[in-house]
């Protein structure tokens, strides 16, 4: 527990540690943090939006991984100055949305996993793209990187990798990394949504330096759930590849913007399309 405790710059950036702007250092200072602090509080204010609610964060005594609960004033911040949703009050995507987010919360916060409340202990798994399903202990012990990033090729995510590994390689990558919600297609018992995570490059991975791009991840998935909304399978399907390529520098990031790497150009083959041969995006094979 110490050694996970002495990573976190603060209760604000203990896994995200990189600079605001990529012409600064990371991680935030306190004075950072304190201007970060306001700017969430008056956007907030001004735009009335709907902060995400973690559950399960202080009705009982954690013993949390930093010593101390999370402060997600800077993941709240950059959350709702990039998210491209806004759903209505008590809909099923912001149902969801808490859901994940609290799920989330608990897995990299809460060290004993018997004390995860958005999660069915017995019937828990977890997993991507068809690879090895995690159960609630397996997916624990070695986080949720490891999870995720199960199977990719040795040479953009090393395997046998320890829960802390994980984090300390991507830290200094970016401020914050938030996740939305974009779309739910069925409700409970199977859920099924699609998804976005992001953040703004400014820091470094692997050696190779951000200039403050957007780098964007989209994907899908499907989330079986109880009847008290407790997870009990978990399958998410993305590229994991291309998000790590980018990481590395290996492809630009305008390949992942707008989801387009996933989904494709959405123009005719032919190349007759008007405006998508007018723009350059229609493919010629």
């Amino acid at each position: 527990m110490a050694e996970a405790r002495a990573v976190a710059a603060s209760a604000a950036q203990t896994y995200s540690q990189g600079p605001l702007k990529h012409w600064m250092t990371g991680p935030l200072t306190a004075t950072q943090l304190a201007e970060v602090k306001k700017e969430f509080q008056e956007l907030k204010q001004k735009e009335g939006m709907r902060v995400p609610v973690r559950s399960h964060m202080d009705d009982e005594d954690y013993d949390f991984r930093f010593g101390a609960p999370p402060d997600y004033d800077l993941a709240n911040l950059a959350y709702l100055s990039g998210k491209t949703m806004q759903h209505a009050e008590g809909s099923l995507e912001q149902v969801v949305e808490d859901l994940v987010k609290t799920w989330e919360f608990e897995r990299s916060h809460k060290l004993d996993p018997a004390k995860h409340k958005t999660v069915d202990q017995e019937k828990f798994m977890v997993g991507h793209d068809g690879k090895k399903m995690f159960n609630n202990i397996e997916a624990n012990q070695v986080g949720n990187y490891n999870v995720l990033l199960e199977g990719v090729a040795p040479d953009l995510w090393a395997p046998g990798q320890s829960w802390h590994d994980t984090h300390q390689h991507l830290k200094d990558a970016f401020s914050a990394f938030p996740w939305e919600i974009l779309k739910v297609f069925s409700g409970p018992p199977t859920v099924a949504f699609s998804w976005r995570h992001w953040a703004h490059f400014t820091g470094t991975y692997k050696g190779n330096k951000g200039e403050g791009q957007l780098v964007e991840m989209f994907g899908f998935g499907t989330a079986t759930v109880s009847d008290t909304l407790q997870l009990q399978e978990v399958n998410v399907y993305y590229k994991p590849e291309e998000w790590l390529e980018v990481m590395q520098g290996k492809r630009p990031s305008s390949d992942l913007s707008g989801a387009k790497s996933l989904l494709g150009p959405c123009c005719p083959v032919t190349g007759l399309a008007g405006d998508c041969e007018a723009s350059g995006s229609a493919p010629h094979a």
